[in-house]
């Protein structure tokens, strides 16, 4: 997919960081183009976080973002505790804090990855979940 940008370790992490980098908007449409929910981004970036630390630690360029990357881990470390109001839910991606400064931590990263703070959102295979009796689950995306 972005076989420009390195190793596949790299590639990992900047298929995660590019749907944080999007603006919110864009975040709400790519998210519920597919029966994913709103902490699937965080999920998709801790999985490749820790590959990326692991393999492409002796990079210079790698040294450079490791800081940031532990900043947007820190941020959903919080986003992930108690508070008022639920950091999850699609309207939040346009709304809190966190996401805002998640969103200016990934385009600052994946300028130095890549020499652009924007990509086009990855596509996503998805294999659909089935019931016993073969029909697809629904999908509900308004939960977080």
């Amino acid at each position: 997919m972005y076989a420009h940008h390195g190793s596949s370790a790299r590639r990992l992490l900047i298929a995660a960081l590019i749907p944080l980098a999007a603006d919110a908007a864009a975040q709400q449409v790519w998210l519920k183009s597919f029966p994913i929910a709103t902490d699937d981004l965080l999920y998709d970036f801790d999985n490749a976080l820790p590959v990326f630390a692991y393999e492409e630690a002796d990079e210079i360029d790698a040294a450079a973002v490791m800081g940031e990357l532990r900043m947007i881990e820190e941020h959903f470390r919080e986003m992930c505790g108690d508070r008022p109001a639920d950091p999850w839910a699609y309207e939040a991606l346009a709304t809190d804090p966190a996401w805002a400064a998640v969103r200016d931590l990934a385009r600052e990263i994946l300028f130095v990855l890549t020499g652009d703070r924007t990509l086009p959102m990855p596509g996503i295979d998805v294999i659909p979940a089935a019931s016993d009796t073969g029909v697809p689950l629904p999908v509900d995306h308004l939960a977080p």
